[in-house]
């Protein structure tokens, strides 16, 4: 029996760089420990990415004891392999000639192929390109820190098409998507379900145009009529996503 405080609380996690190792599977420690947790307390996962990789990185053993997984930034709900729901997005022509330029004009050197993904209710773009490698990758990440190419493509992308919003992803992306269809919707479905529960949301990118903010946001723009009050947690590595949970666990 769960405790009575435990029950009015909602946890919900990002995966990739949360949960898991960059672009890897949960670790054989995290997913022992994330099974317990989830066996004691309810618990969402929300991504940026498709079902496809969520199935990559995380085991059915903990895909089956969670409540449900919102993939592609809330544009699709899955709940044990099973589509609740998924939005479509059909990208503007003039948004694919740009993206194509900016890989060709590009001044990083690496472009691996499949810089372009549709998903549901987004598009992901990525200069080096999805069939790059993981030193590749990392290499990506390291340039694109001290060059900020995503910041700039972002910002140009924003001031092109009003309609439309963007958010760093990952090492080596960007999601595009129209504005509002972001993270914060799985927060406002959950918070519309479950009023009166907490939601603490674990993430690794809640600065401000990363993929993890709008649902930040989200949270704080409902601080000021509801309670109870709800928590983000940013973390850096899943292994401080581990340590939250070891906190966690203490506390209850």
């Amino acid at each position: 029996m769960l405790k009575e405080e435990t029950m009015k609380r909602i946890f919900m996690f990002d995966i990739d760089g949360t949960l898991t190792p960059p672009r890897q599977p949960m670790t054989e420690e995290m997913v022992e420990m994330f099974k317990g947790f989830c066996e004691r307390n309810r618990v969402i996962l929300v991504t940026g990415s498709d079902m496809s990789k969520v199935v990559e990185q995380v085991p059915k053993e903990i895909r089956d004891l969670v409540e449900g997984i919102y993939t592609c930034s809330g544009n699709a709900y899955t709940v044990k392999d099973r589509v609740v729901y998924e939005n479509k997005f059909e990208p503007p022509e003039e948004l694919i000639a740009l993206l194509e330029d900016w890989k060709n004009y590009s001044h990083y050197p690496v472009k691996t192929g499949r810089h372009l993904e549709y998903r549901d209710g987004m598009l992901n773009y990525s200069t080096v390109g999805r069939n790059c490698t993981q030193q590749q990758r990392e290499e990506y990440e390291h340039w694109d820190a001290e060059n900020g190419e995503r910041k700039i493509l972002r910002e140009r992308i924003l001031h092109m098409f009003p309609s439309l919003d963007c958010a760093i992803g990952g090492q080596i992306s960007i999601d595009i998507y129209p504005r509002g269809l972001d993270k914060s919707q799985s927060y406002h479905r959950v918070k519309g379900e479950n009023p009166n529960h907490a939601i603490i949301f674990c993430g690794d990118r809640l600065m401000p145009g990363g993929n993890d903010y709008p649902f930040f946001k989200a949270m704080g723009e409902n601080h000021l009529s509801c309670r109870p009050l709800d928590i983000a947690v940013p973390v850096s590595s899943w292994q401080d996503t581990k340590r939250f949970l070891v906190n966690c666990e203490q506390a209850s």
